[in-house]
Formats: structure tokens, sequence, C-alpha cells
């Protein structure tokens, strides 16, 4: 894609952006202290083969409504953010361990699992591998593979049976089997409900007052998805990280915790690397700007470029087509041209 011209205007930037991601629901922009945009667009639409699987799927859940959709793109007003909840398990992640969180990333899964055998590889595995991907467990991210795992009793159980295919701290392997793993970490940590925490001490803190959070069948929020969220709260989490997670006067996220999470770890094909539950450093060398960026599938982001002070956020339906890297690829360009104060 170009490059957004010099004298593009942030309501320029949302009608390119339209025209490229049709599937564009909202778009929030913010650098030095103030809002530079809050757009809409009401004539977002998703393409015939997404739309005909949703009205499917609908169709069996009516059916049977025990079934879980991972489709699904709303609960009431607020919206799925997808895999921005990997983010969100990162955050928690430091507020759980504290300062100490540094020493804990290179903890055993077996510290907290003493299910796992000492026989078994995946005995092997390390937080830091769960929150950069490089657990070596398989993808669970395409649809038969995700519902086939929300259909299970216990999903911890049926993750810990996944085999390994990779050594840990082999390779870069997406996968939020590695984020519900720590969810449900984090929760044997507090010895109480992760939810409840996050609702106390993260969202509560920030006054997000609306969210909503899939749970697997024993509580646990889900790690690697279906958080939902307003905008402009998706926004308010930015604005905490680029203030190096202080609200109000008030520390929230550990001190040491966001420099190192937004550390790419590992290069990701493409243009990105990946840190602790961060994408970081979107087209760098285009760009030249580091960036830290919670991204969810089909163009929910929030985006967080210290340099220009800046924060951006987008929604989007989620569509099986979208392309939605032209999302980063025109807000990282856009904000390499403005001047930050």
């Amino acid at each position: 894609m170009e490059n957004p011209s010099l004298s593009m205007t942030p309501e320029e930037l949302f009608q390119t952006l339209k025209a490229r991601h049709p599937y564009l629901l909202r778009m929030l922009l913010w650098q030095n202290g103030q809002a530079l945009l809050d757009a809409s667009n009401p004539d977002a639409s998703l393409d015939r083969e997404t739309n005909l699987l949703k009205l499917f799927v609908r169709g069996i859940i009516r059916v049977m409504p025990f079934m879980r959709s991972p489709l699904s793109d709303f609960h009431g007003e607020l919206k799925n953010v997808r895999s921005v909840t990997k983010t969100i398990i990162s955050l928690l992640s430091g507020m759980v361990f504290g300062d100490a969180i540094v020493h804990h990333l290179d903890d055993p899964l077996r510290s907290y699992f003493p299910e796992i055998s000492a026989e078994d590889p995946k005995a092997g595995i390390r937080l830091s591998h769960l929150l950069s991907n490089t657990s070596g467990l398989p993808t669970i991210d395409d649809l038969k593979a995700m519902r086939k795992l929300l259909g299970t009793p216990n999903w911890l159980e049926t993750i810990l049976q996944y085999p390994l295919e990779n050594e840990p701290g082999a390779h870069y392997h997406y996968s939020s089997a590695n984020f519900h793993l720590t969810a449900c970490l984090l929760e044997r940590v507090l010895g109480s409900s992760l939810l409840q925490f996050a609702n106390d001490n993260l969202f509560g803190a920030l006054g997000i007052r609306e969210v909503f959070w899939t749970c697997d069948p024993q509580g646990v929020p889900f790690g690697g998805s279906d958080l939902y969220m307003k905008a402009e709260d998706m926004l308010t989490i930015g604005k905490l990280c680029l203030q190096g997670g202080i609200w109000n006067g008030r520390r929230i996220i550990p001190e040491a915790w966001l420099p190192l999470a937004t550390q790419g770890k590992v290069p990701v094909e493409g243009k990105d690397l990946y840190g602790y539950g961060w994408w970081v450093d979107h087209d760098i060398e285009q760009n030249h700007l580091h960036s830290a960026s919670a991204c969810g599938v089909g163009g929910q982001r929030i985006i967080v470029i210290p340099e220009k002070k800046a924060v951006a956020v987008t929604t989007s339906l989620t569509s099986l087509n979208a392309h939605s890297d032209v999302i980063d690829d025109a807000i990282l360009s856009y904000f390499s041209k403005t001047t930050s104060v």
C-alpha cells in the first residue's frame, strides 16, 4: 500500500482505510494528550463467505444453544477484540507477579502444573515461551481447532494433551493455547479468580466498567481471545501503556514489565517482531518508529507509538478474508510523518 501523503488529515486517513478495509467499524487516534479523531463507519460490511458462515453457525446455535461460536463479534454493544486479549494477558502477567515477573519468566510449566510429568516434553516449556509463542504447542486458531477446544469440558486438560510440534524455545508458532495456559497459570498463582483480579485491579482501576470475557468451563477467562470491550476503553488501555503503566498517578503495571514485554523477542514472517503478548516494531525499516501493538484478527488494534506520544485504536467486523495489516501500514506511515511535541 502507498504511504499516506504528508498533508493527510486524520479524517482522510480514516476514509483511506475505509476504502481499503471495508470491515472497519471505528478508529480513534490520540496524540500529545488530546483526541485527533473518533470516527465510525456505519457502512462496514462483511464479505459474502464470512456472512454466510456466520448465518450457518447462528442456525446451529439456535438448535443447540449450548454450542459456542468462535465467530461471535459482539456481546451487546461490546466488541470482541479477539487476540488483543493476548496483550491483556501479558499486562495481567506483570500485575500478578509484580516486580518479580522478570525472575519468573524462566519458571518451568511444571512449577504450576505438577500434572505434567517430568518425561513429558512440555515439562521444558517456560512462562517466557508461552508469552512469546515459542512453546512448541500447535496452533488452535483455525475454526475447526478452536471449535473443538471450546466444546471440551476442560480446556486446560485438553491443551496439556496436545503433542508439541517443536522443542520449547526453538521456533515462533502462533497459538492461543499459549495464552490460555498463561491465564490458567496466573489463576493458580493467585489462588483465586483471574477474572475478578482483572476487574478489580486493571479494568476497575482504569474506570472501565463494562467488559465481558468468555470463560472456560472452570471459570478461567479465555487467554487467547473473546474479551469484549468498547473502543474507548481499548484507548484507555493504550494510554495506560503509553504512560508506562501509570494511571492518575498510580502505578498499575510494574515498572520493568512494559519495556521488557514490548522488546522484540522473535521475528515473525513479514514486517514484525513478537515480544511478550505484543507485536513490536511493525515495518520499522520503512517508518523508523518503535511501536507496540495489540492485534486481533480482522482489524482489532491498540497501537502504541511512544516517540510520537500517540495511540491508535481500530475495531472491525471479523472477516475471514481480511488483510488487516493495511491498518498497521497506514497508521504507522501516518504517524511517521507527524511531529510530536
